[in-house]
């Protein structure tokens, strides 16, 4: 053994340099520094029991390595409770600055996330909103004809047939032959949902017979179609149409405005072996397209209204 090992190795620090507490000579170049600390550092892990370290232990750990560091000129925390733990300090040390920072602002952070699950769920909707679907309505005198298959539905049917929608969303009003959509009690709640979905902006084409049109047309429900009517003025099936021009009343409950409100398509083809149930008398089965006057899509609802009338006979 060298002579410098046989310094002793007195346990007051304010006494003693960094080499005495080391038990080498001042003059002892870096090598036999690392060497001595490894040895000490050997003995010390073997004072270790199976539950970690004493508080005499960790001492006399944290002054050796103190004492190593300052001489080799390394910077470095003395503050490590488990100095035999195999996952460095360093790591240990960050995720405990990780754990305390998440610990403290908790609350905070729960706010963040839950504003975050928020903001998704928002742009989730409104991107459902923007899809390319359109709600239909048949109003009046048609109804779902019965179907045991999926592909038999109307909705589907519709999808499988047009170029401009992808989902359409199809529902009914009807009023059955012999009833008052006015006086029947069923009919006057149908009468309030259509209604209802029409000022929410749930609807945005509607297939209806000339008797719910002219009973609807004075409630603000429908759009003017003049301006779209001019611009496929020169367009197939467009020629001839029978519309219904509506002239304001001047009757004090007559809100809407005179002009083209619905176009008759009661000779398109495009409904053709659809299941689609017409419960009126064959006189009085005409079907009138119009587009809801809040509609949340006019532009794919025109669109899906021009397929329609092209498809006239």
């Amino acid at each position: 053994m060298l002579a410098e090992d046989n310094i002793n190795i007195n346990t007051d620090t304010d006494v003693q340099s960094n080499y005495a507490i080391l038990g080498i000579s001042e003059n002892a170049d870096k090598e036999r520094v690392e060497k001595k600390y490894a040895m000490l550092i050997k003995q010390y892990k073997h004072k270790t029991d199976e539950y970690g370290t004493t508080n005499e232990d960790l001492a006399y750990y944290n002054k050796i390595t103190k004492a190593y560091n300052e001489i080799m000129g390394i910077k470095d925390d003395y503050s490590d409770m488990d100095p035999t733990n195999i996952i460095p300090y360093s790591i240990r040390k960050r995720f405990q600055k990780f754990s305390a920072t998440i610990e403290n602002y908790k609350m905070l952070i729960c706010g963040i996330l839950l504003f975050c699950v928020i903001i998704i769920l928002t742009v989730l909707q409104v991107k459902d909103s923007f899809k390319d679907d359109i709600s239909i309505k048949f109003v009046g005198a048609f109804a779902s004809g019965y179907s045991t298959s999926e592909d038999g539905y109307i909705d589907v049917q519709i999808k499988d047939k047009s170029e401009v929608v992808d989902a359409p969303i199809v529902s009914f009003f009807t009023v059955v032959e012999g009833e008052t959509s006015l006086l029947d009690s069923t009919a006057k709640n149908a009468a309030v949902q259509f209604r209802t979905e029409f000022t929410t902006g749930a609807l945005d084409v509607i297939i209806i017979d000339k008797e719910n049109l002219e009973i609807y047309i004075k409630q603000l429900v429908f759009l003017k179609l003049d301006d779209f009517l001019e611009e496929h003025k020169n367009d197939t099936g467009f020629e001839n149409l029978n519309v219904f021009n509506y002239e304001n009343s001047g009757e004090e409950d007559d809100y809407a405005e005179s002009g083209i409100y619905a176009v008759e398509i009661t000779d398109t083809s495009f409904f053709e072996g659809m299941n689609l149930e017409k419960r009126y008398p064959e006189e009085r089965q005409t079907m009138y397209l119009a587009i809801a006057r809040t509609s949340k899509r006019p532009d794919i609802a025109k669109a899906f209204a021009a397929e329609i009338i092209s498809a006239n006979k």
